[in-house]
């Protein structure tokens, strides 16, 4: 990843850029529905949560169907 390079997110921001609602994107965080990667700052559900285009970018990448 290109931690501290600049690619952090906010979850709103994490969430336009997959196409997804925040609540979508909360959800997936919460239940581990999907194999997304973020950081939490804080000890506490209402912590600080960023996430790296850089790994969005591979989940995306993961997640593509279809030939290549």
């Amino acid at each position: 990843s290109d931690w501290p390079g600049g690619d952090r997110l906010t979850p709103d921001q994490a969430a336009a850029y997959l196409g997804v609602t925040p609540k979508t994107l909360k959800a997936w965080r919460l239940n581990g529905t999907q194999q997304l990667p973020f950081y939490r700052f804080g000890g506490s559900r209402n912590s600080k949560v960023i996430y790296l285009q850089s790994e969005l970018d591979a989940f995306m990448a993961a997640c593509r169907g279809g030939a290549a």
